[in-house]
C-alpha cells in the first residue's frame, strides 16, 4: 500500500534531521586547521618550550642573564663569527663577525687562517703559557715601565687571565714565530680589538674569551671562568655595556662604512685597513704588518705585470689593466689576486662593495695611487719605469 502524502515528509524529516546532526559533527570534528599566520601571536612564554642557551645576546637582554657563562660563550660566538652555527666555506674560510678574529686565527681543522697562532685547545694551552719562559721573562719587563702600546704589565695568574689580558695586551706574550721581525718577535701583530674598527667594549672582550674557554667542549660551561678572570685582573666588576662603534649621522647610506665626504685617512680608519696594511704619509697606518705595504704609486703597475697576476688574468680570475684598476680590483675581489708571500687571501675582508660609496672608493683608490714608499718624506724624483700608468699587456 502506498504511503500516505504525511509519512513521506515524516520520512524526509526524519533523514534530513539525521544529515544535518552529521554535517554538525563533522565539523565539530573534523574541522580543518587554518595555517598558523606569522603575523599570529606568540604562545604565552609559559607554554613555549624554554630555551636553556640565550639565542642572541644584545642590549635588551636582562644583564644578570648576559654575565651567564652560557650567555658570554654564545655572546663571543657570535662576536667571532657573526652566527651561531659557523661553517667552513669552499675557500677554507670562516664566517668572520665584529671581532674579526677568523680572518687570522685558526679555529677549526682545515681552516685557511695561518697568519696569527692556532687558537684549537686554547683554553688547554693558556695554563701552560703563564708558565712558559717566554712569558715570565714579560712580568719581570714590564713590572716598573708597562707595556708601550696597551699601557698593562704582564701579570696573568691563571689562564683565563692570559686569555683576558691577551686580547687587551697583544704583546704582553707573543707566540713563538708570531711577532714582528723588527722587534725580534717580542711585539705582536695583533690589532688591538677595543680600538677601530672592532672597538670591543669590555663586555664583549669577556664574551670573546668565554667562548675560547668553552671552545672546545661544547656545551660544558664549566671552565668558562672569563668574568672573574676579568673581574679579578682589573679589579672591578663587569658590566654589560654598549656598542662603542660610532653611529652614522642619519639614516642615508646606513649599510655604508665610507663615504665620500670622509678623507682617506677617514676611510683608512673607519674601513680598518691600517689594522693589517701598512701606509706611508697615514699616521694610523703605520704598524699594519698583515697584509701588503700600499704603496701603490709604484707597486699597483709592477702587479699588474707580474708573471702571478699575468696567471691570474689567464683564468679569469684577474682583468685590472691599469693601476687603478688594481686597486678596485683588490678592495671589491680580494679573492682576485693575491700577493705572493700573504696566504691565500684568507684574511681580507669580502664585503668592502657593500661599506664604500661608489664615490669613496673612487676617492680612495686615488688617495693610494700617491702613495709610495717616500710618501711623508722628501721623495726623490720618481722613476718613469716604476710609475708607468698602464700594463704592458696587449
Amino acid at each position: 500500500m502506498a504511503k500516505s502524502r504525511t509519512q513521506k515528509l515524516i520520512t524526509l524529516w526524519k533523514w534530513s534531521t539525521i544529515a544535518l546532526t552529521l554535517l554538525v559533527l563533522g565539523i565539530v570534528f573534523f574541522k580543518p586547521q587554518k595555517p598558523k599566520s606569522q603575523s599570529s601571536k606568540p604562545k604565552p612564554a609559559i607554554l613555549q618550550k624554554k630555551k636553556t642557551v640565550p639565542q642572541l645576546v644584545d642590549k635588551k637582554l636582562d644583564p644578570e642573564i648576559a654575565m651567564t657563562p652560557e650567555a658570554l660563550v654564545v655572546a663571543g660566538k657570535q662576536i667571532i663569527y657573526l652566527t651561531d652555527t659557523p661553517e667552513l666555506n669552499a675557500t677554507g674560510r670562516m664566517p668572520v663577525g665584529k671581532g674579526q678574529c677568523a680572518f687570522c686565527h685558526l679555529f677549526v681543522e682545515g681552516q685557511q687562517s695561518t697568519r696569527c697562532p692556532d687558537l684549537r685547545n686554547i683554553e688547554l694551552l693558556s695554563h701552560k703559557r703563564i708558565k712558559e719562559k717566554r712569558y715570565t721573562q714579560n712580568i719581570e719587563k714590564y713590572a716598573e715601565t708597562p707595556e708601550p702600546q696597551s699601557k698593562l704589565s704582564t701579570k696573568a695568574t691563571t689562564g683565563g687571565e692570559y686569555l683576558i689580558e691577551s686580547l687587551y695586551c697583544p704583546s704582553c706574550y707573543v707566540a713563538e714565530g708570531f711577532g714582528t721581525a723588527s722587534s725580534q718577535g717580542q711585539v705582536s701583530k695583533m690589532p688591538f680589538v677595543a680600538e677601530m674598527p672592532m672597538m670591543l667594549n669590555d663586555y664583549e672582550m669577556v664574551a670573546v674569551a668565554a667562548y675560547l674557554q668553552a671552545m672546545d667542549t661544547p656545551g660544558d660551561y664549566s671552565k668558562v671562568t672569563a668574568r672573574a678572570d676579568w673581574e679579578r685582573y682589573f679589579n672591578k666588576k663587569l658590566t654589560f655595556g654598549e656598542d662603542r662603534r660610532p653611529k652614522l649621522p642619519s639614516h642615508e647610506n646606513l649599510a655604508k662604512t665610507a663615504l665620500l665626504t670622509d678623507t682617506p685617512e677617514e676611510m683608512i680608519k673607519k674601513m680598518g685597513c691600517f689594522v693589517c696594511h701598512k701606509i706611508p704619509s697615514v699616521s694610523i697606518a703605520s704598524t699594519g704588518l698583515i697584509g701588503p705595504e700600499l704603496t701603490m704609486k709604484t707597486k699597483a703597475i709592477k702587479r699588474i705585470n707580474s708573471e702571478e697576476y699575468l696567471n691570474a688574468v689567464a683564468v679569469n680570475r684577474a682583468r685590472a689593466e691599469t693601476p687603478k684598476e688594481y686597486i678596485l680590483e683588490s678592495i671589491l675581489d680580494p679573492a682576485a689576486f693575491v700577493v705572493p708571500g700573504y696566504g691565500d687571501g684568507d684574511g681580507m675582508p669580502m664585503d668592502y662593495g657593500t661599506k664604500l660609496t661608489v664615490g669613496a672608493l673612487d676617492k680612495l683608490a686615488d688617495f693610494l695611487l700617491t702613495i709610495d714608499e717616500n710618501s711623508g718624506q722628501d721623495a726623490p724624483v720618481s722613476n718613469p719605469e716604476n710609475s708607468s700608468s698602464a700594463s704592458k699587456r696587449d
